[in-house]
Parts: structure tokens; C-alpha cells; sequence
């Protein structure tokens, strides 16, 4: 494991279906931000519904696909809030 991802960011990024390789630049210019209520984590989501989770403290964890309207159902399921850019925690800027 490294210290810029989770043992499980780890294993999905050797799987070259993922998306991870954008995960940087998506944190860095997102279309949208989102935080998952239950983990705590932070979801950046880039062109073509790149999706990507980060740890509070800045970690990778994980990169998938999503669709608008996969996003609107975890939203109005209240498993996702949106949040703006200055909402994120310091690492996550």
C-alpha cells in the first residue's frame, strides 16, 4: 500500500478498466463534489462521469463510473451530499 492510496485504491488502480489515471486532475478542476454520508469520504467527479473517492486526509481509495442520474438517486437517497470546493478538508484542496 502507498501512502497516496488505500490498500483498495491499490488493487483497483492495476485495474486498467479504471478510470484512476484521471483521479488527480479530476480532484484538482471536478464538475462536481459530493461527500458520502455513511464513510466520510469525499467523490470528485470528472468528464464522462469519471468518479473518484478520496479519504478525508487525501487518499485515493477508489475510481468508477457513474451517470447523472446514478448521482441524482444516491443524492436524493441521502447516501451523497453535494458540496462545494471550499467544504473540502485541507488535504482535499
Amino acid at each position: 500500500m502507498t501512502e497516496r492510496r488505500t490498500r483498495h485504491g491499490v488493487k483497483r488502480h492495476a485495474d486498467a478498466a479504471r478510470p484512476t489515471e484521471e483521479a488527480a486532475q479530476d480532484r484538482v478542476d471536478p464538475t462536481e463534489i459530493y461527500r458520502d454520508r455513511e464513510t466520510g469520504y469525499y467523490i470528485f467527479v470528472g468528464q464522462r462521469g469519471r468518479t473518484h473517492v478520496f479519504t478525508p486526509d487525501g487518499r485515493h481509495h477508489t475510481s468508477f463510473r457513474t451517470s447523472r442520474s446514478n448521482r441524482i438517486a444516491r443524492v436524493t437517497k441521502g447516501k451523497w451530499n453535494r458540496i462545494e470546493k471550499y467544504q473540502l478538508p485541507e488535504p482535499l484542496r
